[in-house]
């Protein structure tokens, strides 16, 4: 059985995409670095774009039926990203002790140019 032309097609830009996107110090790099940080990441994303606020217990919840993963490591790569400037965090307006968790902009920019190179 071989690879339809479709796949073969998914293959090589999934390839050429790992490769590239190991380059530099981009937020792609930053979240694709495992296979949790990429479930945060795409958490966070497909939030943002339904305009759906999330908190880190939201971000806990989403992703814990995909990976176990500590609350205090969650935070600590939250932290790391807004420290790169890959997310921001605001206070909620409902609950002052809840921070809303939203992509700053270089990630939405970055995010964008990258699905339409892999698509």
């Amino acid at each position: 059985m071989d690879l339809d032309e479709h796949s073969k097609k998914v293959c090589k830009n999934l390839l050429a995409d790992l490769i590239t996107v190991n380059q530099g110090n981009s937020s792609i790099k930053f979240f694709r670095k495992d296979l949790t940080t990429m479930l945060i990441w795409l958490y966070v994303m497909d939030s943002y774009a339904n305009e759906k606020k999330i908190n880190i217990e939201d971000i806990a919840r989403g992703i814990s039926t995909a990976t176990r993963l500590s609350k205090p490591s969650l935070r600590l790569i939250l932290e790391n990203a807004k420290q790169k400037g890959f997310l921001k965090f605001t206070h909620s307006t409902e609950d002052s002790r809840s921070w809303i968790i939203e992509p700053e902009e270089i990630s939405i920019s970055e995010f964008n140019f990258w699905t339409q190179r892999i698509v």
